[in-house]
């Protein structure tokens, strides 16, 4: 491992160790709202290094717990992380040079937090460094919010009994979301995306199977494409 690897990996751990501290809340509240079902504990805790994504846990447990059937819940989670398929398509270009088993650990590892992280530093404009760098990068991450947010979720679990009714854990999800969002908000073609597919999702909420993100993240991606079409379009003054 040259130095500059290993300053991208440290730079990684980094980043994604500030990740961890934000996502204190969302962890705790997701673990707390597990612990509230008749699905036993260390199924809970298990379905965080197995699933690794807080909204499709959430559904999972919560499915589970209404007593749905196993093909009820694999359907479920995989339309609420359809939106990794939006994920991926962005990252591809950066790593395409990887060798197959390397993308398969980055898909694995992939979550809204590494996408984050990741296109932020690979689109960079002093660049993201040589294919090792960008690998020691991803990876440090990637493994850093896996163990933390693993170990967020089962404290949370643990402790889910003991913190009071009154505390509003749930405002943690779209807080922790929200603060995830804004450094990817470059232009106005991204704030666009953003406004109308937040909109469009609030309004879609109460579709069942997480549908609601998906039609909201589909009218951002119009939203957004509109505006760098016009871009595109608009005379060049000399």
């Amino acid at each position: 491992m040259t130095p500059e690897t290993r300053l991208a990996a440290v730079a990684g751990f980094r980043d994604a160790f500030m990740i961890v501290l934000g996502y204190i809340p969302f962890g705790l509240a997701a673990g707390a709202a597990m612990a509230q079902t008749d699905v036993a504990p260390a199924v809970s805790i298990l379905s965080s290094p197995i699933v690794y994504a807080g909204a499709a846990q959430l559904a999972a447990v919560q499915l589970l717990d209404a007593g749905a059937s196993v093909a009820l819940v694999v359907f479920s989670v995989l339309v609420i992380n359809a939106r990794h398929l939006l994920y991926s398509a962005s990252l591809e270009p950066h790593i395409a040079d990887w060798s197959r088993g390397q993308r398969l650990g980055a898909a694995f590892f992939l979550a809204d937090p590494i996408y984050a992280l990741a296109i932020t530093r690979f689109e960079r404009a002093e660049g993201a460094g040589a294919k090792a760098d960008k690998i020691g990068y991803y990876f440090a991450a990637a493994v850093t919010c896996y163990l933390g947010w693993s170990i967020l979720v089962a404290t949370g679990v643990a402790l889910g009994a003991f913190i009071p009714e009154w505390v509003p854990l749930e405002l943690a999800i779209p807080l922790t979301f929200l603060l995830l969002l804004i450094p990817l908000i470059k232009d106005r073609a991204g704030l666009l995306a953003a406004i109308v597919g937040g909109f469009v999702a609030l309004l879609a909420h109460p579709l069942p199977f997480g549908f609601g993100l998906m039609i909201g993240a589909v009218a951002g991606i119009i939203a957004g494409s509109i505006v760098i079409a016009r871009t595109r379009e608009e005379p060049v003054d000399a």
